[in-house]
C-alpha cells in the first residue's frame, strides 16, 4: 500500500454559472444548424474557454510548477487544429494534413501535463508505467487492426492519413490511463475529476471520427466535433476548481493500492484484446500473426515486470514504515525500543571473553532556552546537528539513540576508561558552537555514564541518576555511576522518602521569628518558618529539606498547609488577646506557587475562613521569582495585592538585584539579606549597601526590614540608616506558636498600634 489523495480546494463560486452556460450551448450545438453556424460556435466557445482558463491559471499559479500553465496552451493547439480541419478538406497532397500537426502536439503537451501532474501526486511508479504500456500495445494493434488496415483498403485512402486515423484513439488511450493514474493517486483533487472528463470526451471524438473514417466517411458533420465542444468547457472548469495561490499544495492523505481492481481490469482486457488478437484473428496472415505474438509476449514480459516492481515495491515501503516505526522522525536515531533491543542482542551474543558495555545517558544544557528564545523549528535543527556529532564520535559499534526530547543515549563497548574518554570526547564535539540560520548557538551537555552488569533497564535507571548528578554539579561534565555514587543516591531516595511521609503525616512544624520595631523594640509582626525534627537525625536544616520540597513538587501542598497554619494561628493570637488587628504574619513563597493560576484563589480562601484580612498577610518571595517577568506572574501579583496582601522581596542583594524589578513588580517591603548586616559596625561596604537600600526604598514607597540582627550595635546602625524594622537573635529566636503566644504577651506586641509596614506603594 501507498501514500495518495489530497484535500479538496473549496468550490469556485464562477464554476456553476459557467457550467450552465457550457451545458446550453453544448445542446445549441446538437439543434440542426447550417454548419457555419456550428463552426462559429465552437471557435467562440473554444476562444473563450481558452481565455478563462489562461486567466485563472495566470492568477492562481498552482502547483506543480509549469504544469497547469501549459493546460490552455493544449487547448489553444486543439482548437487552432479544429479550424485548420474545415478549410484543409479542398486541399490535396501533404497539405490536407495541416491541422494534424497542431492537434498531435495539443495531445503530446496534454501527456507531458498528465505525466507531471501523476509525478506531483505520488503516480508513476515502475508498475503503473508498465500498466501505461500494456494497455498502450493493446491499444495499439486494436487500432492497426481495426481502423488503421481497413482504412487502407478504401479508395483514395493515403497510408499516412490511415496511421494518423489510428494515432488519435491510441494517444487518447494513453491519456485516459494517465488521467486515471491521477485520479486514483489523488481522489480528492476536483479539478483532477473535470480534467478526466476533458479527456473522456476527446476520447470519444476520436472514436467517432476513426470509425467514420472505417466506413469510408472522410469528413465528418460538424455536430461530430459536439464532444471536442464539451472538452474545452470541461478544461476551463476543471481550471476554475484550482487552488488559490497561498492554499495548501497536494498532499498524501489516502492509500492507494498498486494492485486494485481497476488496474487489474485494464491489465487483462488488454492481455486478453492482445491474445484475441495474435490466436483467434488468422485473417491477418503470418506476418500479422506473428507480429501479435511478439506484442502479446512483451506485453506479458512487461506484465512480470509490474509484478516484481509491485511486490519489491511493497517489500520497500514496508521496510520504510519498520524503519520510521523504530527510528527517531527527526534525526534518524534508533528510538528507546529499537535502542534496548539492539543492546539485549549485544549483551545475549556476548560471551565470557566480550568486552565490558557502558551506558552513556546525554542531556543537553540550555536547550530550552534555545528552542524558546529561537522557535522550534530552530531546536530542531540542533538536535540534528548534535545526533551528526554523536554519530561522528562515538566508536564503530557503539549504538546511539535518541530517548526524548534533548536526551540521548550511547552504548558503548570497552573498560570504563573507554567510556570516559568517548564521553570527553562527545563534551568537547558538543561544546563547540553550531551554525544555524539565527547564528551561532553554543550548548553543553550533562553525561552520566553506568555499566550494564545485570540488565539494561537497570543501567539506563543509573546512567539517568549520574547524569543529573553532573548537572547538580555544574553541567559540562560526565559523571561515573560508582559505588560512592549509589551509596549518596541511595541516601537521597531515602530521605526524600523520609520526607514524604513527614508530609503526608504532618510532622512538620511551622515555628514563628518575631518582627520588631528597631526604635521600640515592640514585635509588630512574626516570619512563619518551616521546621522538622527527623525522628533518628534530628533537626533537618530548611536549607537542606527545602530543596527537596521544590524537586518533588510538594512545596506547594506543604506551603499550603503552611499559609493555613499561620493565619489559624494568627487568629488565634486575636482571640487570646495576645496580638491586635494590626499584627502582621509573614510567609514565604516559593517560586513554584507563583506559577499556579488559582494561588491568589487559595489565599482569598485561606483568608476568608480564618475571617482575617489581607493587610494583615505579607508574602515574601525571592528574587529568581522576579526574573520570571510574564505577565502571568504580574498578574498574579496583582490580584494579590488587590486583596490587600502585602509583598517583599525577600534575600534582597544576594541575588540579581535590579530597580527594574522594584520598579515593575507591585512590593511593597523589602528584606535586607544578612550577610550585609553581619558586617555592620566593622565593613563600610555593608554600611553603604544598606544606605542604598533605604534610600532606592525610600524613593519607590518601600517598607525595609533587615533580617539577622544579632547584636545592639547592628540595631543601632541600621536605626541610624533608616531601616525601620529588623527581626534577629537579639530580640528572639524562633519558637513554636504556643512559645511565641507568651512571648508577644510578654512584648507588649498588642499595646502597640504602629503598623510594621507602609504600603505607600500599591
Amino acid at each position: 500500500m501507498f501514500q495518495a489523495g489530497v484535500r479538496a480546494p473549496r468550490r469556485p463560486r464562477g464554476a456553476p454559472a459557467y457550467l450552465l452556460v457550457a451545458a446550453g450551448l453544448t445542446a445549441a450545438y446538437l439543434l440542426p444548424l447550417p454548419d457555419a453556424v456550428r463552426s462559429v460556435g465552437v471557435s467562440l466557445f473554444g476562444v473563450s474557454a481558452l481565455v478563462v482558463s489562461a486567466v485563472v491559471v495566470r492568477r492562481r499559479r498552482p502547483g506543480p510548477a509549469w504544469t497547469w500553465s501549459l493546460v490552455p496552451v493544449c487547448a489553444g493547439l486543439f482548437l487552432l487544429g479544429s479550424a485548420l480541419r474545415p478549410l484543409a478538406q479542398g486541399w490535396t497532397g501533404l497539405a490536407a494534413f495541416a491541422p494534424d500537426p497542431f492537434s498531435l502536439a495539443g495531445y503530446v503537451l496534454l501527456v507531458v501535463v498528465l505525466t507531471r501532474m501523476a509525478r506531483g501526486v505520488g503516480g508513476l511508479r515502475r508498475e503503473v508505467v508498465c500498466d501505461v504500456l500494456v494497455a498502450s500495445l493493446a491499444a495499439a494493434a486494436a487500432a492497426v487492426q481495426f481502423l488503421v488496415l481497413p482504412v487502407l483498403e478504401l479508395p483514395g485512402r493515403t497510408v499516412f492519413g490511415s496511421i494518423l486515423a489510428g494515432v488519435y484513439p491510441l494517444f487518447d488511450v494513453v491519456l485516459v490511463l494517465l488521467v486515471l493514474d491521477v485520479i486514483m493517486s489523488a481522489p480528492g483533487v476536483v479539478a483532477h475529476r473535470w480534467l478526466t472528463g476533458a479527456v473522456a470526451c476527446l476520447l470519444v471524438g476520436d472514436l467517432a471520427y476513426a470509425v467514420l473514417g472505417r466506413q469510408g466517411h472522410f469528413v465528418a458533420p460538424t455536430a461530430f466535433d459536439a464532444p471536442f465542444l464539451l472538452a474545452y468547457f470541461l478544461i476551463a472548469v476543471a481550471v476554475l476548481h484550482l487552488p488559490r495561490a497561498g492554499q495548501d499544495p497536494v498532499h498524501p492523505t489516502s492509500t492507494f493500492d498498486a494492485w486494485s481492481a481497476p488496474r487489474l481490469v485494464v491489465l487483462c482486457l488488454s492481455l486478453l484484446g492482445a491474445a484475441y488478437l495474435a490466436s483467434v484473428r488468422t485473417d491477418q496472415g503470418p506476418v500479422g500473426q506473428s507480429a501479435s505474438f511478439t506484442l502479446l509476449c512483451v506485453m506479458i514480459g512487461l506484465v512480470v515486470v509490474r509484478a516484481v516492481s509491485a511486490v519489491n515495491g511493497q517489500a520497500a515501503a514496508k521496510a520504510v514504515l519498520e524503519h520510521r516505526a523504530t527510528h527517531d522522525a527527526l534525526t534518524d536515531l534508533p528510538g528507546r525500543d529499537e535502542f534496548e533491543r539492539r543492546v539485549d542482542a549485544l549483551l545475549a551474543a556476548d560471551t565470557a571473553d566480550a568486552p565490558e558495555r557502558y551506558v552513556l545517558f546525554v542531556d543537553l544544557d540550555g536547550f530550552k532556552r534555545v528552542n524558546d528564545t529561537h522557535g522550534h523549528v530552530v531546536g530542531d535543527m540542533l538536535l540534528c546537528e548534535v545526533a551528526a556529532r554523536m554519530r561522528a564520535v562515538a566508536p564503530a559499534d557503539a549504538v546511539p539513540a535518541r530517548l526524548a526530547g534533548d536526551e540521548f543515549v550511547l552504548a558503548v563497548a570497552g573498560p570504563d576508561t573507554a567510556a570516559v574518554r568517548c564521553a570527553t570526547d562527545l563534551l568537547d564535539a558538543l561544546r563547540r558552537p553550531v551554525r544555524l540560520p539565527v547564528g551561532d548557538v553554543v550548548v553543553s551537555a550533562s553525561i552520566g555514564l553506568a555499566p550494564v552488569r545485570s540488565t539494561l533497564s537497570v543501567a539506563l535507571r543509573e546512567a539517568d541518576l549520574a547524569m543529573y548528578r553532573a548537572k547538580s554539579q555544574g553541567r559540562n561534565r560526565h559523571v561515573l555511576w560508582d559505588d560512592a555514587l549509589r551509596r549518596a543516591i541511595g541516601d537521597e531516595v531515602e530521605f526524600e522518602l523520609d520526607l514524604r511521609c513527614a508530609v503526608a503525616e504532618q510532622t512538620l512544624e511551622v515555628h514563628y521569628q518575631a518582627i520588631v520595631s528597631l526604635a521600640t523594640g515592640v514585635p509588630r509582626g512574626v516570619e512563619a518558618l518551616l521546621r522538622w525534627n527527623h525522628p533518628l537525625h534530628g533537626p533537618i536544616s530548611p536549607a537542606v529539606f527545602v530543596p527537596v520540597l521544590e524537586e518533588t513538587g510538594l512545596v506547594l501542598e506543604v506551603g499550603r498547609w503552611v499559609l493555613d497554619t499561620a493565619l489559624a494561628d494568627l487568629a488565634a493570637w486575636r482571640d487570646a488577646g495576645v496580638v491586635g488587628e494590626d499584627f502582621l504574619v509573614s510567609v514565604n513563597v516559593s517560586p513554584r506557587q507563583l506559577l499556579d493560576h488559582d494561588f491568589a484563589d487559595t489565599v482569598h480562601g485561606l483568608l476568608a475562613v480564618r475571617g482575617i484580612a489581607g493587610d494583615a498577610l505579607l508574602l515574601e518571595i525571592t528574587e529568581s521569582s522576579m526574573l520570571e517577568k510574564d505577565d502571568r506572574t504580574l498578574e498574579l501579583l496583582d490580584r494579590l495585592r488587590g486583596l490587600g496582601v502585602g509583598l517583599a522581596v525577600d534575600d534582597f542583594g544576594t541575588g540579581y538585584s535590579a530597580l527594574s524589578y522594584l520598579r515593575s513588580f507591585p512590593v511593597t517591603r523589602v528584606k535586607v539579606d544578612r550577610s550585609f548586616v553581619s558586617g555592620l559596625g566593622g565593613a563600610d561596604a555593608d554600611a553603604a549597601v544598606v544606605r542604598a537600600v533605604v534610600a532606592v526604598s525610600e524613593a519607590l514607597g518601600l517598607a525595609v526590614t533587615a533580617e539577622g540582627v544579632e547584636t545592639e550595635e547592628q540595631r543601632a546602625v541600621l536605626a541610624g540608616l533608616g531601616v525601620g524594622h529588623g527581626q534577629g537573635w537579639l530580640w528572639h529566636r524562633a519558637q513554636s506558636a504556643r512559645d511565641v503566644a507568651a512571648y508577644l504577651h510578654d512584648a507588649g506586641a498588642l499595646h502597640h498600634r504602629r503598623p510594621v509596614q507602609a504600603d505607600a506603594k500599591s
